[in-house]
């Protein structure tokens, strides 16, 4: 689902929308949501009332798994800016499926972390029975960036399918193990490389993970 075709699909829905910014990470060996949580929360914050401001939503909820470093940092971000709309933190349990999209919505008008399998979607009827859009941190850290600099400057790195650059968590044998931005379209061996190559022989690489 093309964030510009899913912000067109929650623009024309009945009601006020809500903008939910998803950082939390069902995958257990990808931190990338956390990291860029922890080094530029006001990004991700940006790209979310961005969106907010241009559906004509009132309200941004943050969503992060319960005791992640985020449930603090969120919120001291939040305090010290002056937003147009109200922006509040929503700590999710610690679960796989509680980062689904229809999870979410769930748990904010339940309680229960569960998906719901069957329509309306959340960009028909989600939050409060109110058009939603739900996004990872990432996606709405790009649109900040976006209208910063530009869609020409976007597409400067990346190749035409999948512009832009990803944030990628590796571990396992590798000489420096952590989260790296690079550019969408990179071979599998130029991003091992940039993680300093593998620390002992390799057997096989995992891609994702249960996804």
């Amino acid at each position: 689902f093309p964030t510009g075709r899913k912000l067109a699909a929650v623009a024309a829905a009945r009601g006020r929308p809500i903008v939910l910014a998803n950082g939390c990470e069902g995958e257990p060996a990808s931190h990338k949501d956390a990291a860029l949580l922890d080094i530029a929360p006001h990004l991700v914050l940006d790209g979310a009332v961005l969106a907010a401001y241009a559906l004509g939503a009132s309200e941004v909820l943050v969503c992060v798994h319960r005791g992640a470093a985020a449930a603090r940092s969120i919120p001291e971000a939040i305090a010290v800016r002056s937003d147009p709309v109200e922006v509040r933190l929503v700590e999710v349990p610690v679960r796989y499926v509680a980062s689904e999209e229809s999870a979410l919505v769930n748990f904010v008008n339940t309680g229960n972390a569960r998906p719901t399998a069957t329509p309306p979607r959340p960009f028909e009827r989600g939050i409060n029975a109110r058009p939603t859009l739900v996004d990872n941190v990432k996606t709405l850290a790009h649109l900040a960036l976006i209208d910063r600099f530009g869609a020409e400057w976007f597409r400067s790195v990346g190749i035409p399918q999948l512009p832009g650059t990803l944030l990628a968590t590796l571990g396992g044998a590798l000489n420096q193990p952590a989260v790296y931005e690079v550019p969408g379209g990179s071979p599998l061996g130029a991003v091992i490389e940039r993680a300093g190559g593998p620390s002992e022989p390799v057997q096989a690489a995992l891609i994702g993970g249960y996804s």
